[in-house]
Protein backbone atom coordinates (compact mmCIF):
# COMPACT_ATOMS: atom_id res chain seq x y z
CA UNK A 1 0.00 0.00 0.00
CA UNK A 2 2.75 1.84 0.93
CA UNK A 3 4.40 1.29 -2.55
CA UNK A 4 1.41 2.17 -4.36
CA UNK A 5 1.26 5.61 -3.13
CA UNK A 6 4.68 6.59 -3.53
CA UNK A 7 4.37 5.39 -7.26
CA UNK A 8 1.25 7.55 -7.34
CA UNK A 9 3.04 10.37 -5.53
CA UNK A 10 5.61 10.16 -8.11
CA UNK A 11 3.73 9.63 -11.45
CA UNK A 12 1.72 13.15 -10.34
CA UNK A 13 5.32 15.15 -9.05
CA UNK A 14 6.18 13.92 -12.92
CA UNK A 15 2.94 14.88 -14.50
CA UNK A 16 3.07 18.25 -13.38
CA UNK A 17 7.06 18.76 -14.13
CA UNK A 18 5.91 17.47 -17.97
CA UNK A 19 3.03 20.43 -17.40
CA UNK A 20 5.06 23.18 -16.00
CA UNK A 21 7.66 22.16 -19.27
CA UNK A 22 4.65 22.29 -21.80
CA UNK A 23 3.96 25.65 -20.14
CA UNK A 24 7.22 27.08 -20.32
CA UNK A 25 7.77 25.90 -23.58
CA UNK A 26 4.51 27.44 -24.91
CA UNK A 27 5.62 30.91 -23.17
CA UNK A 28 8.90 30.70 -25.14
CA UNK A 29 7.21 30.07 -28.05
CA UNK A 30 4.91 32.18 -27.99
CA UNK A 31 7.47 35.57 -27.19
CA UNK A 32 7.83 35.78 -30.91
CA UNK A 33 4.31 35.83 -31.98
CA UNK A 34 3.87 38.38 -28.81
CA UNK A 35 6.55 40.73 -30.06
CA UNK A 36 5.40 40.95 -33.29
CA UNK A 37 1.65 41.50 -32.77
CA UNK A 38 2.79 43.92 -30.13
CA UNK A 39 5.29 45.66 -33.08
CA UNK A 40 2.06 45.20 -35.44
CA UNK A 41 -0.43 47.28 -33.21
CA UNK A 42 2.27 49.60 -32.60
CA UNK A 43 2.58 50.65 -36.25
CA UNK A 44 -1.26 50.70 -36.86
CA UNK A 45 -1.47 53.63 -34.03
CA UNK A 46 1.66 55.40 -35.27
CA UNK A 47 0.38 55.27 -39.39
CA UNK A 48 -3.15 56.29 -37.56
CA UNK A 49 -1.78 59.18 -35.84
CA UNK A 50 0.27 60.18 -38.87
CA UNK A 51 -2.77 60.43 -41.04
CA UNK A 52 -4.58 62.71 -38.83
CA UNK A 53 -1.61 64.90 -38.55
CA UNK A 54 -0.98 65.10 -42.42
CA UNK A 55 -4.78 65.22 -42.90
CA UNK A 56 -4.48 68.30 -40.48
CA UNK A 57 -1.73 70.00 -41.88
CA UNK A 58 -3.08 69.46 -45.34
CA UNK A 59 -6.74 71.72 -44.47
CA UNK A 60 -3.55 74.04 -43.22
CA UNK A 61 -2.07 74.14 -46.23
CA UNK A 62 -5.48 75.46 -47.44
CA UNK A 63 -6.16 77.51 -45.58
CA UNK A 64 -3.03 79.63 -45.04
CA UNK A 65 0.70 78.94 -46.50
CA UNK A 66 0.24 76.99 -49.83
CA UNK A 67 4.70 78.11 -50.14
CA UNK A 68 5.18 77.62 -46.59
CA UNK A 69 8.64 76.84 -45.31
CA UNK A 70 9.10 73.89 -43.17
CA UNK A 71 9.15 75.72 -39.66
CA UNK A 72 5.55 77.28 -41.30
CA UNK A 73 4.52 73.43 -41.22
CA UNK A 74 6.30 72.74 -37.77
CA UNK A 75 4.31 75.36 -36.42
CA UNK A 76 1.19 74.00 -38.18
CA UNK A 77 1.76 70.46 -37.05
CA UNK A 78 2.35 72.28 -33.39
CA UNK A 79 -1.05 73.73 -33.91
CA UNK A 80 -3.33 70.35 -35.24
CA UNK A 81 -1.25 67.99 -33.08
CA UNK A 82 0.49 70.11 -29.95
CA UNK A 83 1.77 66.72 -28.22
CA UNK A 84 3.86 65.67 -31.96
CA UNK A 85 6.65 64.14 -30.00
CA UNK A 86 3.59 61.87 -28.70
CA UNK A 87 2.25 61.10 -32.02
CA UNK A 88 4.04 57.69 -32.27
CA UNK A 89 3.07 55.69 -29.24
CA UNK A 90 6.56 54.44 -28.80
CA UNK A 91 8.27 58.19 -29.32
CA UNK A 92 9.51 57.60 -33.02
CA UNK A 93 11.01 60.87 -34.13
CA UNK A 94 8.73 62.78 -36.30
CA UNK A 95 10.07 64.63 -39.83
CA UNK A 96 8.22 66.46 -42.16
CA UNK A 97 8.89 66.12 -46.00
CA UNK A 98 7.00 67.09 -49.05
CA UNK A 99 4.85 64.44 -50.75
CA UNK A 100 4.35 65.01 -54.63
CA UNK A 101 2.44 67.96 -54.52
CA UNK A 102 4.76 70.09 -52.13
CA UNK A 103 3.03 69.84 -49.15
CA UNK A 104 4.80 68.45 -46.35
CA UNK A 105 3.44 65.40 -44.49
CA UNK A 106 4.58 63.50 -41.52
CA UNK A 107 6.53 60.30 -41.08
CA UNK A 108 8.01 58.45 -37.65
CA UNK A 109 11.62 57.68 -37.82
CA UNK A 110 10.19 53.97 -36.30
CA UNK A 111 7.57 53.00 -38.73
CA UNK A 112 7.75 54.78 -42.34
CA UNK A 113 7.67 52.17 -44.47
CA UNK A 114 10.02 53.52 -46.67
CA UNK A 115 13.07 51.56 -44.94
CA UNK A 116 15.78 53.07 -46.78
CA UNK A 117 14.10 57.30 -45.73
CA UNK A 118 13.77 56.17 -42.62
CA UNK A 119 17.63 55.61 -42.01
CA UNK A 120 18.48 58.44 -43.88
CA UNK A 121 16.40 60.74 -41.63
CA UNK A 122 17.00 59.47 -38.44
CA UNK A 123 20.77 59.51 -39.56
CA UNK A 124 20.65 63.14 -40.61
CA UNK A 125 18.38 63.53 -37.39
CA UNK A 126 21.65 61.77 -35.38
CA UNK A 127 23.93 64.00 -36.67
CA UNK A 128 22.37 67.40 -35.90
CA UNK A 129 21.78 66.46 -32.43
CA UNK A 130 25.60 65.11 -32.02
CA UNK A 131 26.99 68.29 -33.21
CA UNK A 132 24.40 70.28 -30.85
CA UNK A 133 25.43 68.11 -27.82
CA UNK A 134 29.69 68.33 -28.48
CA UNK A 135 28.93 72.19 -28.92
CA UNK A 136 27.97 71.54 -25.30
CA UNK A 137 30.10 68.89 -23.79
CA UNK A 138 33.48 69.62 -25.88
CA UNK A 139 33.13 73.55 -26.88
CA UNK A 140 36.27 73.67 -27.82
CA UNK A 141 36.46 71.06 -30.12
CA UNK A 142 39.18 69.29 -28.03
CA UNK A 143 39.75 65.93 -26.35
CA UNK A 144 36.35 64.36 -27.14
CA UNK A 145 35.03 61.86 -24.95
CA UNK A 146 35.31 58.17 -26.15
CA UNK A 147 31.64 57.96 -26.42
CA UNK A 148 28.93 60.40 -26.62
CA UNK A 149 24.89 59.89 -26.02
CA UNK A 150 21.86 61.35 -27.85
CA UNK A 151 17.94 60.35 -28.26
CA UNK A 152 16.97 59.51 -31.58
CA UNK A 153 13.76 57.86 -31.74
CA UNK A 154 12.91 58.26 -27.75
CA UNK A 155 15.64 55.67 -27.38
CA UNK A 156 19.54 56.51 -25.84
CA UNK A 157 21.74 56.18 -29.28
CA UNK A 158 25.58 56.07 -28.18
CA UNK A 159 27.80 57.86 -30.44
CA UNK A 160 31.27 56.71 -30.40
CA UNK A 161 34.60 58.73 -31.14
CA UNK A 162 37.01 57.22 -33.31
CA UNK A 163 40.38 58.40 -35.44
CA UNK A 164 39.36 56.00 -38.81
CA UNK A 165 36.84 55.12 -40.46
CA UNK A 166 34.62 52.41 -39.42
CA UNK A 167 34.64 48.94 -41.51
CA UNK A 168 30.51 49.49 -42.26
CA UNK A 169 28.85 50.11 -45.37
CA UNK A 170 25.74 48.28 -44.86
CA UNK A 171 22.80 47.49 -41.78
CA UNK A 172 23.94 45.88 -38.32
CA UNK A 173 22.00 42.90 -40.06
CA UNK A 174 24.24 41.91 -42.71
CA UNK A 175 27.90 42.93 -40.78
CA UNK A 176 29.66 40.96 -38.40
CA UNK A 177 31.06 42.95 -35.16
CA UNK A 178 27.65 44.98 -34.96
CA UNK A 179 24.16 44.84 -33.72
CA UNK A 180 21.31 47.12 -33.66
CA UNK A 181 21.72 50.84 -34.12
CA UNK A 182 25.28 52.27 -34.30
CA UNK A 183 27.01 55.16 -34.60
CA UNK A 184 30.88 57.06 -35.20
CA UNK A 185 32.12 60.15 -36.05
CA UNK A 186 35.42 61.41 -36.84
CA UNK A 187 36.84 64.76 -36.09
CA UNK A 188 38.52 66.73 -38.42
CA UNK A 189 43.08 66.65 -37.64
CA UNK A 190 42.65 63.90 -35.37
CA UNK A 191 44.41 61.20 -36.94
CA UNK A 192 43.59 59.95 -40.40
CA UNK A 193 40.89 62.70 -40.66
CA UNK A 194 42.75 65.95 -42.70
CA UNK A 195 42.00 68.97 -40.99
CA UNK A 196 41.45 70.40 -44.56
CA UNK A 197 38.54 67.79 -45.70
CA UNK A 198 36.37 70.23 -47.45
CA UNK A 199 32.88 70.45 -45.80
CA UNK A 200 30.12 70.58 -48.98
CA UNK A 201 29.09 73.90 -49.53
CA UNK A 202 29.99 75.31 -46.12
CA UNK A 203 33.86 75.92 -46.64
CA UNK A 204 36.41 73.93 -45.06
CA UNK A 205 36.05 71.53 -41.48
CA UNK A 206 38.34 72.73 -39.48
CA UNK A 207 40.27 71.63 -36.44
CA UNK A 208 37.71 70.12 -34.12
CA UNK A 209 34.52 69.59 -36.07
CA UNK A 210 32.65 66.96 -37.08
CA UNK A 211 34.44 65.27 -40.89
CA UNK A 212 32.93 62.04 -40.46
CA UNK A 213 29.77 60.29 -39.31
CA UNK A 214 28.35 56.56 -39.91
CA UNK A 215 24.76 55.83 -38.61
CA UNK A 216 23.95 52.56 -39.53
CA UNK A 217 20.60 50.54 -38.40
CA UNK A 218 19.69 46.72 -38.82
CA UNK A 219 18.73 47.37 -42.33
CA UNK A 220 20.47 50.28 -43.67
CA UNK A 221 23.68 52.29 -43.89
CA UNK A 222 24.39 56.31 -43.74
CA UNK A 223 27.88 57.53 -44.45
CA UNK A 224 28.10 61.42 -44.21
CA UNK A 225 31.82 62.76 -45.14
CA UNK A 226 31.84 66.45 -45.19
CA UNK A 227 34.02 66.56 -48.23
CA UNK A 228 31.27 65.19 -50.16
CA UNK A 229 28.06 64.83 -48.21
CA UNK A 230 25.95 61.19 -47.78
CA UNK A 231 26.69 58.47 -48.83
CA UNK A 232 26.27 54.40 -48.30
CA UNK A 233 23.33 51.85 -49.00
CA UNK A 234 20.57 53.41 -47.63
CA UNK A 235 21.45 56.91 -50.47
CA UNK A 236 21.31 53.96 -53.13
Amino acid sequence: MNDNSSTRGSVNRTVVLVLILIGLMLFIIGIPAMKAFRYRAERIGCEQAMKSAGDGLIIEYMDSFEQGSIQDARDALEEVMPAREDLCPVHGNIYLIRDKNGIFEPVCGLHDPDVRRRTRLNASYALQKLEDKRKKTVPDGKNDPETLEITVNGRKLVCTHVTVEEMIHRGTKTTNGYDGVVCYYGTAGDFTFSAKTARKGMGTAKNGEVCYFVYADENYCAIWRSNDGWDGDAYQ
